[in-house]
């Protein structure tokens, strides 16, 4: 109630409190002490292009005890002015979305609220699907679940980023149908979709909304409650209807995401590259940034990006090459020579972009140190003593975006810096003009591998790699390179219990039990979301993976060397649940701009994409 106030009369939302004593609605009463608003916590509904219209009313409660109509006399708004607006006592909606929001009506100082909540009721034929007449007449013949559909794509309970502009749905159609209904809804979406099976795939169907279903259903519900997905199924000529046994729930983020993305992508047919997708464009694809005309024919993999997205290293070649290319971004151009910088494998940048971290323990290493490097010219600057031998070499490198920490892997059992063993999680921090100590965030453990720590970006959170030995604590099965068992955990950076990430470490319906999906390479988003708005607001942060989990329906890319690849997913995490040991994740989702066609891999963000999108 005060900070309502406070918003009022500081002009913020209204400047009712200006009129105190001009008898205009909205200025002072003398001893009221309270305002009650009918209807209380009303539900409206936007009818296709029919706003929803209501009427108001205020209760004013005075000092001596006595009630009154002041309806004449207070200001009525609601907080979310896109929703829809007040002509004196009459509220009529927008018909673009639905949500929820707060009705205020204001005397001076004193305020009254009251909830209301619109729901956008839309009946859409989906444009590809080449349906006549009306498809919703169709569904009156009697239920029956021998038929039913089955939804298998997005996972039940994601969370995705309202701009995110496509999420394809998946689902198995049931014996004999040919048509569908597939329902969207909560308190503030009453969205259905007729549709064929336009895109089939798998024995199934995938449907992609168009961008007016997506902004009816993401602009709802920002920040707001789940919407469920349901389906209904049908032959078309008035037959028996399925529905599905089990609905899907799908919320939104409050905000928009923002920043650029790098990946590696491996393919088939030999062009293997560096690519890019700007979370800021219209673009709807990923573009090639580089591939390997840079490098005399080397494959460019593992890279870094500064956090402004101006210069990039990446290795070059592979294990036991570890030449490095340094590249100006905004001209895809070499910085110096490729080659001429000192041999990395795994680099992470400084804040600032004027140094980077890396490591180098293969073929004719001579210090298995953290090593800094300037970030202008790629000349080493020297190591960080303390934090490698060569039993113990450091690796996968992540630099805290205050720049006062390094995060790293103390390899346990000796392999090569991209093939590693046993790795305990070890942090340094700036110390005066130098470096503190080691310190042990996540011992190592037999049968374990601990690897590619990567610090979250408000610094409070490590998200690291697990993987487990099937015989002792070497193998194929644990070397940190594309470990089937690979899965998530995190771990405060102050230290403390390390939590699991289940959630976003969980398949889908389509992976049918199985746990081992190659979780792998956590990279987070540089910014801190809004969960949703209002004092109680939590907040979120994104993170992204490489994994070979079944993408709904869709086949699995292959991988460069046999057997299935690996695609970019997403997942939404509370970073306010870590230190109280609860899972902070959502379920993944993967990233609908990749060519699911290719391998891909190691998705690095900056703040933005510098240079032109081709």
């Amino acid at each position: 109630m005060r900070s309502l106030s406070f918003f009022l009369c500081a002009g913020l939302l209204f400047g009712a409190c200006d009129h105190a004593g001009d008898g205009k609605p909205g200025g002072a009463i003398g001893g009221l002490k309270s305002i009650t608003i009918t209807p209380a916590n009303a539900m409206l509904v936007i009818d296709g292009t029919t706003p929803a219209v209501q009427m108001y009313t205020a209760m004013g409660t005075f000092d001596d005890g006595r009630t009154a109509d002041v309806t004449s006399r207070v200001a009525f708004m609601v907080v979310d002015g896109t929703l829809g607006a007040f002509n004196n006592t009459l509220f009529t909606s927008g018909t673009a979305r639905g949500g929820q929001t707060t009705v205020i009506a204001n005397a001076g100082t004193i305020v009254g609220t009251t909830g209301l909540t619109l729901q956008l009721k839309q009946r859409h034929v989906d444009p590809g699907s080449m349906l006549t007449g009306d498809p919703s007449t169709q569904f009156g013949g009697a239920a029956s679940t021998a038929n039913a559909p089955q939804l298998v794509y997005p996972n039940d309970g994601v969370l995705v980023p309202p701009n995110l502009g496509r999420l394809e749905i998946h689902f198995l159609p049931g014996g004999g149908n040919s048509l569908f209904e597939l329902s969207f809804s909560n308190a503030a979406t009453d969205v259905k979709v007729y549709l064929a099976c336009t895109l089939p795939m798998s024995g199934g169907c995938i449907y992609t909304p168009d961008a007016q279903v997506w902004s009816w259903i993401a602009e709802s519900n920002r920040g707001q409650s789940p919407v469920s997905i349901s389906l209904r199924a049908t032959d078309g000529k008035g037959g028996p209807v399925g529905s599905t046994a089990a609905s899907i729930a799908v919320s939104f983020g409050q905000d928009d995401i923002e920043g650029g993305l790098y990946y590696w992508r491996i393919s088939k047919d030999g062009d293997t590259g560096i690519m890019r997708f700007d979370f800021g464009s219209t673009a709807t694809q990923a573009e090639k940034f580089i591939g390997t005309e840079l490098t005399g024919g080397k494959c460019v993999g593992c890279h870094a990006l500064s956090q402004d997205g101006t210069r990039m290293v990446a290795e070059a070649g592979g294990q036991n090459d570890g030449r490095l290319l340094l590249l100006d971004v905004a001209k895809a151009m070499p910085i110096v020579a490729f080659g001429s910088p000192a041999k990395s494998i795994f680099e992470s940048w400084e804040m600032t972009g004027a140094r980077y971290v890396g490591v180098y323990a293969d073929d004719g290493a001579t210090d298995y140190n953290l090593q800094l490097f300037d970030g202008s010219t790629g000349t080493l600057i020297g190591p960080i003593a303390g934090t490698g031998t060569s039993a113990n070499a450091a690796d996968h490198p992540d630099w805290s975006q205050d720049g006062q920490h390094i995060a790293y892997v103390k390899v346990g059992q000796k392999g090569t810096s991209q093939r590693m063993f046993n790795g305990a999680i070890e942090m340094v921090s700036v110390n005066g003009p130098g470096w503190s100590p080691p310190v042990e965030l996540v011992p190592a453990q037999a049968g374990k591998n601990h690897y590619y720590p990567a610090f979250s970006p408000d610094g409070s959170t490590i998200v690291y790699d697990v993987s487990s030995c099937a015989n002792g604590s070497t193998g194929d099965d644990c070397d940190a390179d594309t470990d089937a068992t690979a899965r998530l955990f995190a771990v405060p950076t102050a230290g403390g219990a390390p939590v699991e990430l289940a959630k976003a470490n969980a398949g889908g319906v389509m992976d049918k039990g199985k746990t081992d999906l190659t979780t792998s390479f956590p990279k987070w988003s540089p910014f801190v979301f809004r969960r949703s708005v209002g004092e109680m607001a939590g907040r979120l942060e994104w993170l992204t993976v490489a994994t070979k989990r079944a993408y709904g329906l869709r086949p699995q890319p292959p991988s460069n060397n046999g057997g299935d690849g690996t695609l970019l997913w997403m997942v939404a995490v509370d970073p306010d649940k870590i230190a109280s040991g609860v899972d902070p994740s959502y379920p993944a989702f993967a990233l609908p701009f990749q060519d699911y066609t290719t391998s891909n891999h190691i998705a690095q963000w900056t703040t933005k994409v510098v240079g032109p999108i081709q």
